[in-house]
């Protein structure tokens, strides 16, 4: 099985950034009527993520913070509980905005691309992981590599943009993970 970090690169600091709703609805799509596994907590549409992949066990990289942007309909009661949920599964910066039913948040994106740019700048990572799959992500991967960081990108294959996939240092398809029930034996 590929690994989610490259093992040529060592030692590393890393960042994620996860476009999380996103995620969510490619995942139920590459799942289709399989069974959930047991280590993947999901809301439908909003957020999905496995312990996995929070790496907390690498033994070359090491992941200092985790980002998660959502939106969801419902009351802030309702956005609350998401952010709880969120931060129960290691998420240390869970971003959940208000969704309308027709449409999901432009703030994801732009709230992802902001952070992911500013830290990049700041030099406060080696490398980012990008967990998202569309081209509208190409310019902030060539902004994040000029800054001097590497990019990772982890994404499912249902649903990604080559483009993205090209511009970035490596790949990781994350459904390996998200919709394996046994992914266990492979990280621990």
């Amino acid at each position: 099985m590929p690994h989610p970090f490259p093992e040529h690169i060592k030692p590393c600091t890393v960042m994620v950034f996860v476009d999380g709703e996103n995620l969510a609805i490619r995942w139920k799509n590459q799942l289709g009527d399989d069974d959930v596994p047991s280590h993947v907590d999901h809301e439908p549409g909003v957020f999905v993520w496995s312990k996995y992949l929070n790496m907390k066990h690498h033994l070359h990289c090491s992941i200092i913070r985790k980002h998660y942007y959502t939106s969801s309909c419902g009351d802030t009661a309702k956005h609350n509980e998401i952010f709880d949920r969120l931060k129960l599964m290691d998420i240390e910066s869970p971003h959940v905005f208000p969704r309308t039913k027709n449409k999901g948040s432009k703030r994801v994106d732009i709230t992802l691309s902001v952070d992911m740019l500013t830290h990049a700048y700041q030099k406060n990572y080696d490398a980012a992981v990008l967990v998202a799959g569309d081209e509208d992500y190409v310019s902030l991967v060539y902004a994040v590599k000029n800054a001097g960081r590497r990019v990772f990108l982890w994404f499912i294959e249902n649903g990604l943009s080559d483009a993205l996939r090209r511009s970035v240092d490596y790949y990781f398809d994350a459904g390996t993970v998200l919709c394996d029930p046994n992914a266990g034996r492979y990280f621990p």
